[in-house]
């Protein structure tokens, strides 16, 4: 005796767009979730490759935007120790000026070389400050062609 298998058409046809309508759900909450347009390279490879690339270009512009910072705070660093230079370069000649005058006793001009030493030990200490590790007043060696694309 034969066996007869009976199949439902529409039953199958409706499992098949059952099945697409849940992955398409599923891709668009996705997406949704995420918040990109882009969530694999099966959505739109060329797409990702231009978003991969101003991501890249993004991140490197912060890089360059860090360096600026970074620049910025080295130069008010070094300002900062130059006015002070400046000041005690001023204090140095005023003191000079002073223990010059002849109506000083040697008391006087004992106190004007002593503030002098005194003066001569901050410059050292400014001269030997330091910027993250980096001197404030030696030359750096490198250049911008160390960095340069070729």
């Amino acid at each position: 005796m034969p066996i007869v298998v009976n199949s439902n058409v529409t039953a199958t046809a409706a499992s098949f767009h059952l099945s697409n309508a849940n992955d398409a759900l599923r891709k668009s909450l996705s997406r949704l979730s995420s918040g990109n347009r882009i969530v694999s390279p099966a959505d739109d490879a060329g797409g990702m490759a231009v978003a991969y690339k101003l991501n890249s270009a993004l991140k490197r512009t912060e890089a360059v935007h860090q360096n600026i910072q970074n620049g910025i705070s080295y130069l008010q660093v070094q300002d900062g120790a130059l006015e002070i230079t400046g000041k005690i370069l001023d204090r140095i000649a005023e003191l000079r000026t002073m223990a010059s005058d002849i109506t000083k006793n040697s008391s006087d001009i004992e106190n004007y070389s002593k503030e002098f030493i005194e003066l001569q030990s901050q410059l050292n200490q400014v001269r030997q400050q330091k910027f993250n590790g980096s001197s404030i007043f030696a030359l750096n060696s490198m250049t911008a062609s160390d960095f340069a694309p070729e």
